[in-house]
């Protein structure tokens, strides 16, 4: 990845958006919000999971074959979340492709993140 533009992560999210971020898992837009993306180092990512979410093996293999075909390309639409108050990345969907990328020594990970529009 020649040309790799590492996001830092912005500034804390206002409280007003914090809920609407934390559950925020990539297929509504609310109003009054836009999408941000970017790439986040692997080691910076934290996964979210409630209570009894397992990960599936058959997901996390159908993802690392197809991150393996994609080498140093990543797919959209990219695993979502949002910034913890410490800069690091919080995954709330996406987890078996984060996984996969994981396994495979993939050193930053494509994500979304849920923006209030004043942010951009």
């Amino acid at each position: 990845m020649p040309d790799l533009n590492v996001v830092v992560s912005p500034t804390a999210i206002p409280d007003d958006a914090v809920e609407a971020a934390r559950e925020w898992g990539g297929t509504l837009v609310p109003a009054g919000h836009t999408v941000a993306t970017g790439y986040v180092d692997i080691h910076q990512v934290i996964c979210f999971t409630g209570p009894g979410s397992q990960l599936q093996p058959a997901e996390v293999e159908r993802a690392y074959r197809r991150q393996l075909a994609l080498a140093d390309a990543q797919t959209w639409p990219p695993p979502t979340g949002y910034w913890r108050h410490d800069g690091r990345f919080v995954l709330t969907d996406g987890r078996n492709r984060y996984v996969a990328a994981l396994m495979l020594g993939v050193r930053y990970v494509f994500v979304a993140w849920l923006c209030p529009a004043a942010e951009i």
